[in-house]
């Protein structure tokens, strides 16, 4: 027996027998009020048959003699009342006045009802108990009858949807039956079918999933390992050409310089040539280990308009920045930006230049605040980004200046300088397709 189903008995059999014993007290409560009545009603007719017999013997012994009349009913202890009606039965406690019309006149005599009550007393234990008796051969006989047509049916249901819930049924749960509860055996026989169907067509789902789910790690994983060895390649490719360049000038100048000595001729300009085309090498170097470790500074508050000035100061050494004119409109109430001095200008210095070389006339600088964070701008009017250059614009070695302008380290040393403040670097076209608009976005100074 499931412990369900006993608890299911066991609320059944509380049930019944608490409507059994309201039922039992309200029955019981009928009856002796009902044998009460009926043992008082007996007594009280016994009484008035007594007092009938007393009147009419004492009427035939003495006739039309009113004395001795009246006087042979009160030595039978009765009281005679002539010319008067019984009425009303009086009743005073436990003593009832019974009254009988006889001969033209009230007969009455006191009786003692105290014997009908103590028999009615006498009745409760018996009643009592065989009330209870035949209600709990009711209850009894009621808890069978729905134990075997509820209770038991009911289990089975319920041990059936265990066994389909847990996955374990096989072949028909129920016998199919023709009263209410047996019509329930074929809905949840389909059910359980069913239920069986579907768990096989989702387990089949999600084995299809698991496996389609290993092959896109496998082919994501090795999409990472093509796209990291694609990096590598084109920064091995970068480095190569970027360092190729000077050191076939270098090695060209060695030669000529070496062709010189032997002649005996003097080596003019050459060792100048060669220490500018080392320098170009170290320079590039310098800039890629740059880019791989950032130089180790303490973070502190920028004042941004501050730096564009003073890289505006450093503009006039640069060859590049001839015929383009600077606007700077960053306010001096503007947040301070977290990051240092240093390369917060040589960030804006290299954005400048970067517009200069791509043929910009005027490179407006803008800053403001959004939500309490420090914002600069760099927009200019050149000649703007190709739409291949969107996606790789701040990798190493990726320009798209014509060669010989740039080695294409300087977006990236930008790129990972503003990720060292916690900030971002985004370009995005200009409205109209002419010019770039360079947004620096700070981490604010808390």
């Amino acid at each position: 027996m499931s412990q369900r189903r006993f608890g299911l008995r066991l609320r059944m059999l509380a049930t019944l027998t608490g409507a059994g014993l309201l039922c039992g007290a309200v029955l019981t409560v009928v009856l002796l009020l009902g044998a009460r009545d009926e043992i008082t009603r007996r007594h009280v007719g016994s009484a008035r048959a007594g007092i009938r017999a007393v009147g009419e013997s004492v009427a035939r012994h003495c006739g039309r003699d009113a004395a001795c009349f009246s006087g042979a009913v009160a030595a039978a202890g009765l009281s005679w009342q002539e010319g008067a009606s019984c009425g009303t039965p009086l009743r005073i406690a436990e003593r009832l006045v019974a009254c009988e019309e006889v001969r033209g006149g009230a007969l009455r005599q006191e009786v003692d009802l105290a014997p009908a009550a103590a028999q009615a007393r006498s009745l409760i234990g018996p009643v009592l108990v065989s009330v209870l008796l035949g209600m709990l051969l009711l209850v009894v006989l009621v808890s069978w009858v729905l134990d075997r047509q509820l209770v038991a049916p009911l289990g089975r249901v319920d041990e059936a949807l265990d066994r389909v819930s847990d996955g374990a049924s096989f072949g028909p749960l129920l016998a199919e039956g023709g009263d209410f509860l047996g019509r329930l055996a074929p809905a949840v026989n389909r059910l359980d079918l069913r239920l069986r169907e579907e768990r096989a067509r989702v387990q089949s789902q999600i084995e299809e999933l698991q496996a389609s789910n290993r092959e896109l790690r496998a082919a994501r994983e090795e999409v990472v390992r093509s796209e990291r060895l694609a990096s590598v390649g084109r920064l091995a490719a970068g480095v190569a050409h970027e360092v190729g360049n000077p050191m076939t000038a270098l090695l060209g100048f060695l030669s000529i310089l070496q062709d010189r000595l032997k002649q005996g001729k003097d080596p003019g300009d050459y060792l100048d040539r060669l220490s500018r085309e080392a320098e170009r090498i170290d320079r590039i170097l310098r800039d890629l280990l740059g880019l791989a470790r950032p130089p180790a500074r303490d973070l502190q508050p920028v004042d941004l308009r501050a730096a564009a000035e003073r890289a505006r100061g450093l503009l006039e050494a640069q060859p590049s920045w001839t015929g383009c004119a600077l606007e700077l409109r960053v306010p001096a109430d503007l947040p301070r930006a977290r990051g240092d001095d240093h390369s917060v200008v040589q960030v804006l210095l290299n954005l400048l230049v970067n517009a200069a070389k791509a043929g910009a006339s005027t490179v407006e600088v803008e800053g403001r605040a959004e939500s309490g964070v420090p914002i600069v701008e760099v927009i200019d009017d050149g000649r703007g980004l190709p739409p291949e250059a969107a996606a790789r614009l701040f990798e190493p070695f990726f320009t798209s200046s014509r060669p010989g302008e740039g080695t294409g380290l300087g977006l990236a040393l930008c790129h990972a300088t503003m990720e060292r403040f916690g900030g971002s670097i985004s370009a995005k076209q200009r409205a109209g397709g002419s010019g770039t608009s360079f947004v620096l976005q700070f981490a604010a100074w808390r």
